[in-house]
């Protein structure tokens, strides 16, 4: 399982990357509010590539510990991915498209998806440390369906370029 897991980790972290530089290409032609949106996104997108990263690195060592720290980490990063899918879908979808307006609507839309999911984690991180004490298997089993969540949806949103390019 350990190895599966390690595998989607650094799959997730890949399609990470890939639409990162994909936009990156893009941001240039960015001005204002989607500019400052797309420095936050890459700064979100870089912690929980950080998360994922460091989740692998934690599957190396073999005590429970290190397995928490794996779990919680990919846990994290997908929650992090979840409270502001939307808001990514959005923005990724206009910088595609390359239409202004619609660029700083999806600006603001994603700065409070950001802080929603950041209130969200800091309210449910214990109860997850909590969960994982009860049931390391289910806990387990949740973090590897979290980091092929987050490999799919960063896959995603990076064929949309490819389908306009």
């Amino acid at each position: 399982m350990n190895k599966e897991y390690k595998k989607i980790l650094e799959q997730s972290s890949n399609a990470i990357e890939k639409l990162q530089n994909k936009v990156e290409d893009l941001a240039g032609n960015l001005t204002g509010d989607a500019s400052d949106l797309w420095q936050d996104m890459k700064k979100n997108f870089s912690g929980v590539n950080e998360k994922l990263k460091n989740a692998s690195k934690y599957l190396d060592q073999k005590s429970d510990e290190a397995n928490l720290q794996a779990h919680l980490g990919a846990m994290e990063a997908h929650e992090k991915i979840k409270n502001i899918k939307e808001s990514i879908e959005e923005f990724t979808n206009t910088v595609s498209n390359k239409t202004q307006t619609e660029l700083d609507t999806a600006a603001l839309r994603a700065h409070l998806a950001k802080k929603e999911a950041e209130d969200f984690w800091e309210k449910k991180g214990n109860a997850i440390k909590e969960e994982f004490s009860e049931s390391s298997d289910k806990v387990q089993e949740l973090a590897v369906e979290a980091a092929s969540e987050i490999k799919d949806f960063f896959e995603k949103l990076s064929d949309k370029f490819s389908k306009k390019n």
